[in-house]
């Protein structure tokens, strides 16, 4: 499979550098901004978890200096000091672990605090992440901004060997349809939208609602029974406990329920678009094809190297 690459930043030379420097770095986020620095980064607060892992895994983990609730992978990450919210951010928070740059959701809940940084003086890069293409354009911007490019390179690359390897194995299997259970009551499921969409494929299975344009889609129980997937996916929270849709109310009436083809996966890895996307997709194709467990072998970046 073959991932497309749009490089939004540029370094050297530019009409708007300042004159005499050729180290100028600048880059375009997903509000049209463009975020001008004369070097690197060094003290970086990430309010996307997925940045957060991403810059430890280009190393530049020891730059990040305050990061959500949520950016708690890879295990160092949690040493980093936790400043809250990413979205509505408090900017007194962020500020006060003195940042360089700001990294956050471009989401319209996040537009007056790139406004309030923005008066503050403090550069802010405010990213869109939900699909393939989003993940391989901000590791590339990330590694601009804390200046690792050739290390942004080399994930950005192994990333598409991973998938891509995953892909060819799969598609000698037959295609699988599945309905993957992201919430129960009511049921929510993934659409065109979400990169998981995109995921189910590389893994070998056709996800039901892949015609619905949205990234989280509200359906029913009559819709999925129409749709007649072979498989349900559970997604499930590392020390957590879903019921099983066997359990559910009315479930039943799905044959997959009913015929117990429901197989549990693992939430931690598959919610989180970053540089273990490669191994989700071996975790994903394992629970649609488990005839191909002993062909699929999981990576764990860096380590891998």
């Amino acid at each position: 499979m073959v991932l497309s690459l749009s490089l939004a930043v540029a370094s050297g030379p530019t009409a708007s550098s300042p004159v005499g420097r050729s180290d100028t770095i600048q880059i375009v986020d997903d509000l049209g901004r463009t975020l001008t620095l004369s070097a690197p980064a060094t003290r970086i607060v990430s309010l996307i978890p997925a940045a957060t892992e991403i810059l430890f895994e280009i190393g530049a983990g020891d730059q990040v200096v305050g990061r959500t609730q949520y950016g708690t992978h890879p295990p160092e990450a949690i040493e980093v000091p936790d400043v809250g919210a990413g979205i509505r951010p408090s900017a007194e928070v962020v500020l006060a672990r003195a940042p360089d740059a700001v990294v956050l959701f471009a989401g319209a809940d996040n537009r007056a605090a790139v406004a309030e940084f923005e008066r503050l003086g403090i550069p802010t890069l405010a990213l869109y992440h939900n699909s393939f293409r989003d993940l391989e354009r901000n590791i590339e911007r990330l590694g601009a901004l804390s200046g690792h490019p050739a290390e942004a390179a080399e994930t950005v690359a192994r990333i598409r060997t991973e998938l891509a390897d995953v892909a060819a194995l799969t598609r000698e299997a037959t295609r699988i349809s599945v309905y993957y259970d992201l919430w129960a009551n009511p049921p929510i499921t993934i659409g065109a939208g979400s990169y998981l969409d995109s995921l189910v494929r590389v893994a070998g299975g056709s996800n039901v609602f892949g015609d619905l344009p949205e990234p989280s889609p509200q359906v029913s129980l009559e819709a999925i029974v129409v749709r007649d997937p072979v498989l349900v996916l559970v997604p499930v929270e590392s020390g957590s406990i879903r019921n099983s849709p066997a359990e559910r109310q009315g479930w039943a009436v799905i044959p997959a329920v009913r015929d117990d083809r429901v197989r549990n996966v693992e939430a931690d890895l598959l919610h989180r678009l970053g540089p273990r996307i490669g191994e989700a997709a071996v975790a994903l194709a394992i629970a649609i094809h488990p005839e191909l467990a002993g062909r699929l072998t999981p990576r764990h970046g860096k380590a891998e190297r």
